[in-house]
């Protein structure tokens, strides 16, 4: 006769499950209205996604695997989840309510800077919801760095002050002066020649890019190249 294994057993296949368990949604931190004003403080950035209680689907799969990448490198910010139950007591609506969002216009996102408590105006994302797009948009509002694909940080940080630098030559020389050759710091230098002889280079191009990776005759390679390339030009803006 085969018999149970003993109750403390048990408990520890229990606990050891438990971290395993918890990690569904990586990088996530599930907010109520006891925790919300604690974590949105002002010490650190925080993006909140507001959204029903139980969430799944593609845009729910983007969010997840932002909140990883988030979660994964050394930017300081937090991902963070506000569930709205649309039944029974509508736990969390309240917190909905108090920045004016609306159940039927779940998903919504929003950010809190640093030194902005949850007192303050966050800032509106109304951006796609994909993975890539959350990023390219903290890193610009934010001022973390993450690392999309085709960013280089040290270039990053160049490009960052290219926009409004009277000296951008200075700009292109330090850059070159990092030796860097291969194919995203090629690009760097690239966009950084022409926005220094054009000033509406950048906005152009972005735009002519996001048109090709919209066009569905453009084949899977391209389009994550041209990918890799918006990420670039988001570091400009």
């Amino acid at each position: 006769v085969t018999r149970p294994p003993p109750r403390h057993t048990m408990s520890v296949v229990s606990l050891l499950l438990a971290p395993t368990l918890g990690y569904v949604d990586r990088g996530i931190l599930k907010l109520d209205n006891t925790t919300f004003d604690k974590i949105v403080d002002g010490s650190r950035a925080v993006i909140v996604r507001f959204d029903k209680e139980y969430a799944y689907g593609d845009e729910h799969d983007a969010w997840k695997d932002f909140a990883k990448k988030v979660g994964e490198s050394s930017a300081s910010l937090l991902s963070c989840d506000v569930g709205v139950s649309e039944y029974g007591d509508k736990d969390n609506a309240d917190i909905a309510e108090r920045f004016s969002i609306k159940t039927d216009d779940f998903p919504q996102y929003r950010l809190w800077l640093k030194g902005s408590g949850s007192d303050k105006s966050p800032v509106v994302y109304s951006g796609e919801k994909k993975s890539d797009a959350f990023l390219r948009f903290v890193q610009e509002k934010a001022g973390v760095w993450i690392g999309l694909p085709g960013q280089v940080k040290e270039l990053d940080a160049i490009a960052k002050k290219f926009g409004t630098a009277a000296d951008k030559t200075g700009l292109v020389a330090e850059a070159k002066a990092l030796g860097m050759s291969d194919e995203a710091a090629k690009y760097y230098l690239k966009v950084m020649d022409k926005a220094a002889a054009d000033g509406g280079f950048i906005s152009k191009e972005t735009a002519r890019l996001q048109k090709m990776i919209d066009d569905g005759s453009v084949k899977p390679a391209k389009k994550e190249q041209f990918g890799r390339r918006l990420n670039v030009l988001s570091s400009f803006a």
